[in-house]
């Protein structure tokens, strides 16, 4: 199972139902929707996603989930270079956990840069559907499981008494 980075720019698209979304996704429903993936053909049924919100502020992870079809072909998101017959790359998604970007608990642009165990990885880019390296997902979903504000954050190894816990125990850092 691979783990790649979707975008999400305001700026060129306006997603209209967001916060019935978010709402949707807090109240346990499933959120299933097709997301652009760029031209990647490399995603795979059970692939898990992050979500970057890109292009204004605030930037940062504001959504996860699995991939639940392989890349497939539809008009172009962009009305514009639809109606000029123009195709992207989509997949079906199912969101996991959606938060408005206004949310506390996104996890900031700034902090992805700065995190030297995160900033391997380019969050900036345009384009929907890049693989993030396994070493960089390991420590970005226990991040993202645990999002808080960012004075918060701390990695496994971080937490005092880590080597005590045993799998699916929980403990609040």
């Amino acid at each position: 199972m691979a783990t790649f980075l979707l975008t999400w720019n305001p700026k060129r698209w306006k997603w209209k139902s967001l916060k019935k979304d978010v709402k949707q996704v807090a109240n346990g429903e499933k959120l299933v929707t097709n997301w652009s993936c760029g031209n990647s053909q490399k995603i795979n049924i059970g692939d898990c996603i992050y979500l970057i919100r890109l292009g204004e502020e605030p930037k940062g992870i504001i959504a996860s989930g699995v991939i639940t079809s392989p890349p497939f072909r539809l008009p172009h998101w962009d009305n514009g270079r639809a109606k000029r017959g123009e195709e992207a790359n989509y997949v079906e998604v199912e969101f996991d956990k959606l938060l408005h970007p206004d949310s506390p608990n996104i996890l900031p642009r700034s902090f992805l840069k700065e995190e030297p165990s995160l900033s391997k990885m380019h969050w900036d880019t345009q384009v929907s559907g890049i693989k993030i390296p396994d070493e960089i997902a390991k420590i970005l979903v226990n991040l993202w499981l645990g999002s808080a504000s960012k004075q918060e954050y701390k990695l496994a190894e971080e937490v005092e008494g880590s080597l005590l816990l045993h799998e699916g125990a929980k403990r609040q850092v």
